[in-house]
Parts: C-alpha cells; structure tokens; sequence
C-alpha cells in the first residue's frame, strides 16, 4: 500500500482529479503513473495490490477515481472491493482496466454500478481518454454489445451511446475529420479516435466509413 501525494486537497481540489490506482503487478501500477504524471488535470494519490490496502487508502485520502484490475487473487476479490468502493464513497467513479475476457465478469462488474470497462490492450491515449470522460460523469465500455445485455436488458438489442459519442457520430455524419470533430468539441484528436472507435465497436462495424451508414440504418442518427 502506497500513499503517494500528501498534499492538502485545499490546494488542489479545483484543478486536479485523485486517483487511486489497484492492480496487483507492481509494474502495471508504475506504468499507469507515469502515465498519469503526464497530465496536470490528473494526480495519483495511492495505489494498492490489494483490496484492503486500497479501501485503507481510500478512506484515508478519498479518490475522485478509481483504476481497477478485478483480479486480485481470490475469486471476485475485484468485484467485491468494486462494490464496497462504490457503497463508501458517494460520487467515487470506478473504471475496470483488465485482461479479464470474461463476458460473465463484464456483466457482474457493471450490475455493480462501475463506470467503465477497459481492456489492458487499450493504449496510453484511451485509457486517459477514458479516464476524462469518466471524470465528466460519462461511461466507457470497451466491451461490444455485453453493454447491451447489462444495461439495458428489457429493451430490444441496440447500442448504448454516450453523450460524447453521440456528439461525435453526429459531427462524423456531415464529414468531418478527426482534426476537426476536436476542434469544435474541444478535445484532443486522440480522444476523438478513442471515441470512433468506441463506436465501431459499438455498432459491430470494422471500417470509419461504416459507422455513419449503421447508425442511419438503425435510426441512431
């Protein structure tokens, strides 16, 4: 268990968001913040390897957001400390960032009311895209039509969108390029591709150009 910025909050709490970070290798923990260090909207308050030392962490020094492995050791150590975490904290975001391809643990995780699921073969710019939009009260699930199943299971099968993505899909839909749909939304062109490609997956579409077609057919847009 690491506690790693002592600062006050006072001194921080209107331009940077805390995270706590919980993983159980050593060196997914070091990468995420260096990750993380890199941007001056972000701090990383703790990390832990295990449940107890990260809900420790987080009564003492209370994240904004939460980065989760669900495996941490015996089974459903992850979900349950998913679950305390969000029962202990009103307002705390959790986003599942796993190697996990288990379709039954996505459904559990998300029943429990995380925020977003992220797979580890995510790159740098997706996970801290992730991130923001976690921070801006938004969901990310890089999970295809499991978000379907859990979200929205008594109504016909579709995809879930949310609000960025459908800012996007709409900018997409008069042909705008990446470069341009961050202008005008104010975001970077990386967080852009996190977002299109959020949609492909979402609409089971393998190519740009198919995401806009889709969405018509489906009366998304």
């Amino acid at each position: 268990m690491t506690l790693l910025d002592q600062r006050p909050v006072r001194t921080q709490a209107r331009r940077t968001a805390r995270l706590l970070l919980v993983d159980g290798e050593a060196i997914v923990r070091f990468g995420l913040r260096q990750l993380f260090a890199a941007d001056p909207d972000l701090v990383v308050v703790g990390e832990a390897a295990g449940p107890r030392d990260a809900l420790a962490l987080a009564d003492r020094c209370p994240p904004d957001l939460v980065v989760l492995d669900l495996d941490l050791g015996r089974d459903g150590a992850g979900l349950d400390l998913a679950r305390r975490l969000l029962e202990r904290h009103r307002g705390i975001r959790v986003l599942v960032l796993t190697g996990s391809r288990d379709r039954d643990l996505m459904m559990q995780a998300m029943r429990l009311g995380v925020h977003g699921f992220l797979r580890k073969s995510a790159d740098t710019a997706e996970v801290v895209a992730a991130v923001r939009s976690l921070l801006r009260g938004e969901g990310v699930f890089d999970a295809g039509p499991v978000v379907v199943d859990v979200l929205r299971p008594d109504e016909p099968r579709g995809p879930v969108l949310t609000e960025r993505e459908t800012q996007v899909l709409k900018l997409l839909a008069v042909g705008m390029s990446n470069r341009e749909i961050g202008e005008r939304l104010l975001i970077s062109e990386a967080t852009v591709k996190f977002h299109v490609r959020n949609l492909r997956d979402k609409l089971e579409v393998r190519r740009r150009t198919e995401i806009v077609h889709t969405a018509t057919r489906q009366g998304i847009v």
